[in-house]
């Protein structure tokens, strides 16, 4: 099952609790002179974490450059919710949190070669605009 698209990049399913989904409110609290809290909510917006085990080379060529243009400008991404009966939601994102896959050497399987690598890759997403 796809859980997320990375600006048109299909990623694989995450597994072992690597996926997850929030809304997260944006608020601020401001205590008045009297002491009471003013809560002021501006919406509620999606945040997405997904970390996956390892890539081919010509995938994470492809999720290093989508990661890094969301760095700097926001990014199409279809999630899947926990509500969701499959059907991916689809918003603008920037990417919060990025951590670069790391180099390994593993056996493949079916072959018995020993192939390079890349793994242990984490993203953080935030959408840019709250959606209710």
């Amino acid at each position: 099952m796809t859980q997320l698209i990375l600006d048109g990049v299909v990623l694989p399913e995450s597994q072992k609790g690597g996926y997850t989904v929030e809304k997260t409110s944006l608020d601020v609290e401001v205590q008045m002179v009297t002491g009471r809290i003013v809560r002021e909510l501006r919406g509620k917006v999606w945040t997405v974490k997904y970390q996956y085990g390892y890539f081919d080379d010509e995938t994470k060529n492809r999720v290093i450059e989508a990661c890094e243009k969301g760095q700097t400008t926001p990014i199409t991404c279809g999630f899947l919710p926990q509500e969701s009966n499959g059907e991916l939601i689809y918003s603008n994102f920037f990417v919060t949190n990025f951590k670069r896959p790391k180099f390994a050497w593993s056996r493949n399987a079916s072959s018995g070669k020993i192939v390079p690598v890349w793994g242990d890759f984490n993203i953080e997403l935030r959408e840019v605009a709250p959606s209710d």
